[in-house]
């Protein structure tokens, strides 16, 4: 079995204006919530033994280097939905977390996602 990979994108995707410093440490939680989501989802998988890895986005939310890496799921910050370009790929595999399941790291809409990708054929 190949490992399927889950990243997670934390900043907009690069359009004209947009700053580069854009999410560093922002926004209303800022950057440190991403290390607690992730681990957080990381120790789930642990657990449950999947055949998943999930991954910081370090593409800059570039949609062709993602699909290039073969993600298989995509999970957006919040405050991502209007600013993550994502063409090219398939929308049923993006998540988009609300606040509330960020900021208290409510992981089950990922695992949902994940389970529903597993059982597709």
């Amino acid at each position: 079995m190949s490992v399927k990979k889950l990243y997670f994108i934390s900043r907009p995707s690069p359009t004209l204006g947009r700053s580069p410093l854009h999410g560093v440490g922002g926004g209303l939680f800022g950057n440190y919530k991403v290390d607690d989501y992730i681990s957080a989802i990381q120790k789930y998988l642990d657990l449950a033994d999947l055949d998943w890895v999930i991954l910081d986005d370090d593409t800059e939310a570039d949609i062709e280097k993602l699909i290039s890496q073969n993600a298989k799921l995509l999970v957006c910050a919040p405050g991502l939905r209007f600013q993550f370009y994502s063409n090219g790929f398939d929308k049923k595999r993006i998540i988009h977390l609300s606040t509330m399941d960020y900021a208290s790291n409510n992981i089950y809409p990922v695992v949902n996602k994940m389970k529903e990708i597993c059982n597709e054929k």
